[in-house]
Parts: C-alpha cells; sequence; structure tokens
C-alpha cells in the first residue's frame, strides 16, 4: 500500500508528550489518591509557576518538527512550558505537579518527564542555532506549593542524539504495526467465508449487513438462532474495511457471546485472515489480586505499569493474533501488569475489539479515545441487540443512598480533613425528602435538586484533599464506593432532560435519590451520528421493530428480517390458557405447574428447563415439586450465583443423563439467553407466566412517560420486555436446524391476540391443550414421530 522507496510515505502526527510516554511511559496506575481531575490540577500549577516568570519570560511556546526515513514522516509538536534567559543563556523548563515525596524525586521517576523537556530542547536549540541549552524539570507540590528543580546542561549533538533514538524506536514500532496493516488489508481482500455452504438466508443476510455497512447507515437485522449472525456480521463487517486501521467493535452482554465471536475470529483466520483481535473483560473477574485494590503501594500489577506496557504490547503483538482473556493474563503476569489496562492499551492496536456495550455508550466508562473522538469511526456490531433498551437506559442512571452516607459517617471524623460537616449536610438533605415519604413511599419530581447536586460537588472536593493524604489507612473501600457512587451521580445529573425523571423513594428503612432516564434512544444517536462509520443492531428477537427502533435510535435505521431452514415440526408448541400466573393467582397455580410439568417429562428421558417471572414463585413451585415428582433431579438456580456456580450448573446438562433433569430458573436471568444446549442437551422447556417486569414504581413511571410518548406506555414498558424474555427462554430449546423439542407456555394472556400477532414464525402452529393428559399424550406422540 506503501512504497516504501520513498516514493509515497505514510504521514503521521504525534504529540511529543504522547511520543515520549508511548517510549518511555512511566508511572503507576493511578490509586485513590489520583481518582480526582489531574488535567485541573496541573492548570492550577501552571499558572501558579508561571505567574512567576519575569517579563521576558515566555510561557507556552509551540515548537513542531518533522522525520522521516524511508516509510514515515513524522510531525511531532507542542508547548513548552517556559522559555527562560538567565545568566545570559536560554533554559527551557518543564513544569509538572505532583503528590510524591521529593526525597524521591529525581530523573529516573518518570522519564517521560525529562525525555519530553529534551525533546523540546532540541527542537527549540536546532530553530535558534544554540549550541548549548539548560533544561529545568520542576516539580512543584500540590498541597504546599514547594518546589524541586532538577537542573541539566544538554550539548545540542547530545539532544539531537536522544531526540533521533527515540524517533527511531518510534519508527521501529510503527514498521511493525504498517506491516501488520498492510497483511491485514491483502488479507481481508482475498479473504473466504469460512464454510462451505451458507445456511438459508445467512448470504441475504450478509448483503444486507455490507450494504449498510458501505451506506454508513443503521441497520437493525432479526434472524433466528442456527442463521449464523456472528459469522455473517464479522465477515460481513470486514469485507467492508476501507481505511487503514479501522476497527470493528463487537458488542455483547455476555461471555457466551464473546467466546462466540472468538471461535468465529478463529475459523477466519485459517482461511487466511491476519487480524489483532482483543477481548475486553471487566475489571473485577481479570484482578489477579483475591481483592481489587489498584493502590501501587498494594498491587505488584498497578505499581510501575507504564514504565512496563509498551514492551508487553510489543511482546504479544508480535507472538500472538487474539488477545483473549486467557492470553491476556498469560502476558499480565509475564510482565507483571494489570490485565484490564492492558486490554484497554491492546485496544489502541487492535483491529477487532470484543467488548460489552458500556465501552461504547456508557457517558462515564465508554472508551475515551474512540468515543469522544470523531477521527476513528469505527463499524459496531451489536449481538443480543434487545437487551440494549434496558442497559442504555441503566447507563445514564444514577442512585444515591442515605444509608452510605450515614455508614460514611461513622469514620469521617478520623480522616483529614475532616468531612464531618459536608456528610452531614447531606444527611439532612435526605432527612428533608424523607419528609415528603411520610404518606406514600416514592415521589416523582420533574426537575434536579440543584442544592444537592452542589453539596455533593463540595464533598467531593474534601474527598480529593482526603484521598490526596499518602497516609490514609482506615476506610478506604468505603470511601472509594461513596466516591464512585457521587461522582456519577453529578455527572449524569449533566445529561438531565425530559427524558429523565427525579425519584425519591423508601426502600425498607433506607431513602434512595434517583435520576432515571427513560429513553436513552438520543444519546445512543449522538455517538452513531458523531463516532461511528456504521451500526448493526441484531438479536433473534426484535419485535415489534418500532418499540426497539423507538428507545434505541429514535426510529432510525432499516430493519430486515430473515427466516431459517429449521422445520416448525420439530417443535412443539403448546399453550396452556385456563390458568392465571398473574401475582394474586399464583399460589393457586401451582397445582396446574405441577402436573403439567409432569405431562411433559413423563414421555421421554431428558433435561428440561422450567423458567418462572421469579424466584419466590419458583421457590413455591420447588417445595411442591420436591414432594411430589419422583425419581427427577432437581436443580435449582440461586441469586447472586458466581461464575464457577454458574458453570457447575451448565456441566449437569448431558446428552444422555441416568435419570430425568429439571433446571428450575428465572426468566431474563443468566439462564435465560446466551446458553447453548444443542441436540439431546435440552428436550424442552416450560414457560410459567407472561414475563412482565415486576410492577414497581419506577416502572410504572416509564408507562406514563411512554403513554405520553409512543401511546403504548403498557406495551413498551411491560408487555414487549416480558414477551423477550419469554421467546428469548424458548430459544433455549432450538439451537440448529436438526434440534428437536417442546415449548409449553402456561398463562391464560399466552392466547391473547396481542400476544398472538407478536410471536416468532416458527411458532405459527402453536395448539392450545389444557388437559394434562392431553398433554402428555401429544409429547410422547411427538417423539414418537421424531
Amino acid at each position: 500500500m506503501y512504497n516504501r522507496c520513498g516514493d509515497y510515505m505514510k504521514k503521521l502526527q504525534l504529540s511529543v508528550r504522547d511520543l515520549v510516554e508511548l517510549i518511555y511511559g512511566s508511572g503507576s496506575i493511578s490509586n485513590l489518591k489520583d481518582l480526582k481531575n489531574r488535567a485541573n490540577e496541573g492548570t492550577m500549577i501552571h499558572n501558579f509557576w508561571q505567574n512567576q516568570y519575569l517579563e521576558s519570560d515566555r510561557k507556552e511556546v509551540v515548537v513542531k518538527d518533522t522525520f522521516t526515513n524511508e516509510a514515515f514522516e513524522l510531525s511531532i509538536s507542542g508547548r513548552i512550558d517556559g522559555v527562560l534567559y538567565r545568566d545570559e543563556s536560554y533554559v527551557i523548563e518543564e513544569i509538572k505537579s505532583t503528590h510524591i515525596d521529593f526525597d524521591l524525586l529525581d530523573e529516573t521517576t518518570t522519564p517521560s518527564h525529562l525525555a519530553q523537556a529534551k525533546i523540546y530542547a532540541y527542537i527549540f536549540a536546532k530553530n535558534e542555532s544554540l549550541d548549548v541549552l539548560e533544561v529545568w524539570l520542576t516539580y512543584i507540590d500540590v498541597k504546599t506549593k514547594n518546589t524541586k528543580q532538577l537542573k541539566n546542561v544538554f550539548s545540542l549533538s547530545e539532544l539531537e542524539s536522544f531526540c533521533k533514538e527515540t524517533i527511531e524506536l518510534f519508527f521501529d514500532w510503527q514498521e511493525k504495526l504498517l506491516e501488520h496493516e498492510e497483511e491485514r488489508l491483502s488479507s481481508i481482500e482475498g479473504l473466504k467465508f469460512p464454510f462451505d455452504k451458507y445456511r438459508f438466508n445467512q448470504r441475504r443476510m450478509m448483503a444486507v449487513i455490507y450494504r449498510n455497512i458501505v451506506a454508513k447507515n443503521v441497520a437493525y437485522i432479526e434472524a433466528p438462532t442456527g442463521l449464523g449472525k456472528t459469522v455473517a456480521s464479522i465477515f460481513s463487517a470486514l469485507k467492508a474495511i476501507h481505511q487503514p486501521r479501522q476497527k470493528i467493535f463487537y458488542l455483547t452482554a455476555k461471555n457466551d457471546g464473546k467466546r462466540t465471536a472468538l471461535e468465529t475470529i478463529r475459523l477466519l483466520e485459517e482461511e487466511g485472515l491476519k487480524a489483532k483481535t482483543v477481548e475486553i473483560t471487566a475489571k473485577d473477574s481479570v484482578c489477579l489480586l483475591d481483592k481489587r485494590d489498584c493502590d501501587p503501594k498494594v498491587c505488584p500489577f498497578a505499581n510501575g505499569y507504564y514504565s512496563k506496557v509498551f514492551k508487553a504490547i510489543e511482546d504479544i503483538f508480535v507472538n500472538e493474533s487474539k488477545f483473549s482473556r486467557k492470553i491476556i493474563d498469560y502476558y499480565a503476569r509475564k510482565h507483571t501488569i494489570c490485565p484490564f489496562e492492558f486490554s484497554l492499551d491492546l485496544s489502541n492496536y487492535s483491529d477487532i475489539v470484543i467488548c460489552d456495550y458500556n465501552y461504547v455508550f456508557d457517558p462515564i466508562v465508554h472508551l475515551v479515545r474512540y468515543f469522544e473522538d470523531n477521527v476513528y469511526q469505527p463499524i459496531v456490531l451489536v449481538d443480543e441487540a434487545h437487551n440494549l433498551v434496558s442497559r442504555s437506559r441503566d447507563m445514564y442512571s444514577a442512585t444515591i443512598n442515605k444509608a452510605s452516607f450515614e455508614k460514611f459517617l461513622e469514620i469521617a471524623q478520623y480522616l483529614k480533613p475532616n468531612p464531618t460537616f459536608q456528610v452531614k449536610e447531606i444527611i439532612k438533605m435526605f432527612s428533608d425528602a424523607e419528609k415528603k415519604l411520610e404518606k406514600v413511599d416514592f415521589i416523582r419530581e420533574y426537575q434536579i435538586d440543584d442544592l444537592l447536586i452542589h453539596k455533593l460537588k463540595v464533598l467531593l472536593v474534601k474527598f480529593d484533599d482526603i484521598l490526596s493524604n499518602e497516609k490514609l489507612s482506615i476506610g478506604k473501600d468505603d470511601i472509594q464506593d461513596l466516591y464512585f457512587q457521587m461522582n456519577r451521580f453529578i455527572k449524569i445529573s449533566d445529561y438531565y432532560n425530559e427524558e429523565f425523571v427525579y425519584l425519591i423513594e423508601r426502600e425498607k428503612d433506607d431513602c434512595l435519590i434517583s435520576i432515571k432516564c427513560l429513553n436513552a434512544s438520543g444519546f445512543i444517536n449522538e455517538v452513531i451520528d458523531d463516532y461511528l462509520e456504521s451500526i448493526v443492531f441484531f438479536s433473534a428477537t426484535l419485535k415489534p421493530i418500532d418499540y426497539y427502533k423507538n428507545l434505541l435510535t429514535n426510529n432510525i435505521g432499516k430493519f430486515s428480517a430473515f427466516s431459517s431452514a429449521f422445520k416448525p415440526s420439530n417443535l412443539l408448541v403448546l399453550a396452556v390458557d385456563n390458568v392465571s400466573t398473574r401475582y394474586h393467582d399464583r399460589t393457586q397455580s401451582i397445582p396446574r405447574i405441577i402436573d403439567t410439568l409432569k405431562a411433559m417429562i413423563a414421555p421421554k428421558k431428558g433435561n428440561y428447563i422450567v423458567y418462572f417471572p421469579s424466584y419466590y414463585y419458583m421457590k413455591q413451585v420447588q417445595k411442591k415439586a420436591f414432594e411430589e415428582i419422583e425419581n427427577v433431579h432437581f436443580i435449582t438456580q440461586t441469586r447472586d450465583m458466581s461464575g464457577l456456580e454458574r458453570n457447575e450448573v451448565m456441566n449437569q446438562f448431558s446428552e444422555n443423563p441416568n435419570e430425568t433433569q429439571v433446571f428450575m430458573f428465572v426468566m431474563g436471568g443468566i439462564f435465560g439467553e446466551s446458553i447453548d444446549l444443542v441436540g439431546e442437551l435440552l428436550s424442552g422447556v416450560l414457560i410459567v407466566g407472561v414475563g412482565l417486569p415486576g410492577l414497581s414504581h419506577y416502572n410504572n413511571v416509564l408507562k406514563s412517560h411512554y403513554d405520553l410518548e409512543f401511546r403504548q406506555g403498557f406495551d413498551y414498558a411491560y408487555t414487549y420486555p416480558g414477551l423477550n424474555k419469554v421467546i428469548q427462554a424458548v430459544g433455549r430449546v432450538i439451537r440448529t436446524e436438526s434440534d428437536k423439542g417442546i415449548a409449553i407456555l402456561l398463562d391464560d394472556r399466552f392466547t391473547m391476540r396481542k400476544y398472538l400477532k407478536l410471536y416468532p414464525n416458527a411458532w405459527n402452529h402453536l395448539e392450545v391443550c389444557n388437559d394434562p393428559q392431553d398433554i402428555e399424550d401429544m409429547t410422547r406422540s411427538f417423539w414418537q414421530s421424531k
């Protein structure tokens, strides 16, 4: 792509600071005291020191220079903090704010600081034809304003040698990146689909995705399980890449989705794809400590991170193509660096980024380098897009609670500076709010309490001072938790508009104040318009499409639905519609659930799942089932299952169990979707209830808001989210074209016209069957016919 003989050179632009931090990066991952806004702090210190300059001194002096080799033309630029004239000689001064004890500060503490000053000095000396130049590195203690200056004198030849050595190191790295980029683009051009045959409708779906990306549009794709959405979307996106280093973000909320994406990349690599793929996993999940503590004094993987990470990046980049969680863990241990921060840094050199939705859309945790800068223009693929409606609302919501401040008050008096007064002021505001809850336990208000926001900001400043205390030894977890809680609340308040509501509510003995987003589509659209090349939302369940388009992209985007070659006769769908599972009818419904379950499992030994709308309801049925159903092994989901516990449950699914196994799960939970139970691993599901979200004050607020905005309040707040959980649960039965199984829908609402018209086409043969014996007979006949 680029002529290495010099006819064409790749042009690069970089700040001096970014250059030296890449090559000479140093320092540790920020600990608690560094949570404050360093940019504001640095500006304050610079102004303080520069205000003491002589009239003849110059500040913020812009310098720039260009360096070339056979492949690159690099332009670097920056601002010198101070150009001084002392004792008939020029001085280049670089100013740095610090909290570090001066006894621990020398030129090796943060090598990038002196490197930055030396490159500034070289450019200035060359421009001014100076043979010798003095360089001052001035450290200023943020709290005391005391200073420590590290003074050096360099000849022009010394500065030139250092600068050229730095540039060569940078060019060597860029050579590796350029070589990979040329291989990547060439491999994409010749890349073949990794299977001999396309699945039914798969090629049509790929064409729609490709055309959408090329046209820079928004697309919604509904395709059933088994159609190959993952490989179709990734392959099409790769083929649509048209500029160097353009990235694909593959967003998925589940670990199973990440594994499927990584497996797809592996298949494409076997066909010749040359690409770097990174998997980003939540910080707590990948932390190498028993208990996460990012203080460099505690965590060896945070300590000195920036002085080690570039070597680690070079190492993994040269030796690996897929930076999976497991591979990142290996190299993080090898180089003693934080695996989470390592994955974020690797994303800068990756072609495909596999991560959760929040790294793109969350206003606080999104990857700033890609979604606050319109240079990158990535292609975004959103897997299981139906989940993004509720997730996006959560991303723009925040809550603070009285109990957290009361708990913090217990340690406040031992902190310096003492924040007791500010904490008590906020607790008083909670108490005043509680007075409004004397006769109700929930109040909706239309405007944020600006005084509360102000007091939170004041306390946050006090927290900054506390966190700057090197001797902080107590309450670190409490301080961190409350800091982030307040910080999020303040930041979300900046987004408040007519799509939000301000809530005060009682929860047991606590008082909660929340800023709740009711519709985040405007913010999602802003990200799409400003920073993305194109976006594709895909899922097996995107009906009614207006619901998703209205709540994700303000009704923008084209919808396409594709069917599979799956034979509807392979799925027996029955509805038991003479029983109610509404909250007040649940006790009476239990015998019918037991009878239906017995009838479903009697004809065939296998694995079955019963999905419930709540844990309490599930426990009620479980107790009765234990008493009445013999020779069956029951496995029940519990609250807050760990990843290990989830895997233990999944491992109990076997193709030929010695006895029938009945798994009892909650709809919409960790077992409600994204679990693949192919073939004999699952014989049938019983769906108890229509999956409506629980009646709550917040859901009723959503209902009222959607009534005004879309005139479909109950459906938007309750019906559609519930039905989505039902369809996802039934989808566990049929994972491939050859799978066979049973789905029984138990609730009188399942045969209402509103529901019938929303069901997938594969359910068109649904039959009503209310007698347990008839259910058993139909089930037996179904299995015998197969």
